[in-house]
């Protein structure tokens, strides 16, 4: 005899249930960071029970991990980015980094990255592992290998153009358009990637 209670699992093996789970949580937690949001939070905003995302993604913690994953391929823009003449390598880094805030399918993740890494070390540890992953193990070590202070001062330089425009919405630079943002922020990523190290 059913008790009408609700067991929050999947009903009918729905493939958009986690979809819908990770929209809501990479909402709740872009807007709310990972200390204010909670997994009911989430669960009200996706339309489910409690226990179904306890089903999917085990607690807060295992659900914050999962919405922190970038699509496969953002690392891999990112060193191609760095790849290729040194003289234009401030313009790629710069439009393939700028672009992960811009793209729909990566910008909420960047976005609870950001917020999160003030306050959870495993955001921090996760945002500096898609600078790192994107270098580490490349041919790109061999082209930066004396120039780490300045890959550090331009990801620095790409970091701030992306709170100020997509987290602390500054007039005109979040007004701006894309290739004009950009043209205006390349050149001073290039100059940091040019100064060798001491």
């Amino acid at each position: 005899m059913s008790t009408g209670k609700r067991t929050g699992r999947p009903a009918g093996g729905d493939g958009n249930n986690r979809a819908r789970i990770l929209e809501a949580a990479r909402e709740e937690f872009s807007t709310k960071g990972f200390r204010g949001t909670t997994m009911r939070s989430i669960a009200n905003r996706a339309g489910f029970d409690v226990a179904l995302l306890s089903h999917y993604f085990g607690n807060k913690n295992g659900l914050f991990a999962a919405t922190m994953e970038l699509p496969e391929g953002a690392q891999k823009m990112l060193t191609e980015a760095l790849a290729g003449p040194t003289a234009t390598q401030g313009e790629r880094l710069t439009r393939s980094y700028l672009s992960l805030w811009e793209d729909a399918a990566t910008g909420p993740q960047m976005q609870i990255l950001a917020r999160s890494a003030l306050s959870n070390e495993a955001a921090t540890k996760h945002m500096r592992a898609v600078f790192i992953g994107a270098i580490a193990g490349s041919d790109v070590t061999d082209l930066l290998a004396d120039r780490w202070t300045g890959l550090a001062l331009a990801i620095s330089h790409l970091l701030g153009v992306a709170f100020a425009r997509h987290l602390i919405h500054i007039p005109h630079l979040a007004e701006s358009d894309f290739e004009t943002l950009v043209a205006r922020t390349a050149p001073a990523v290039q100059l940091h990637l040019d100064t060798a190290d001491d």
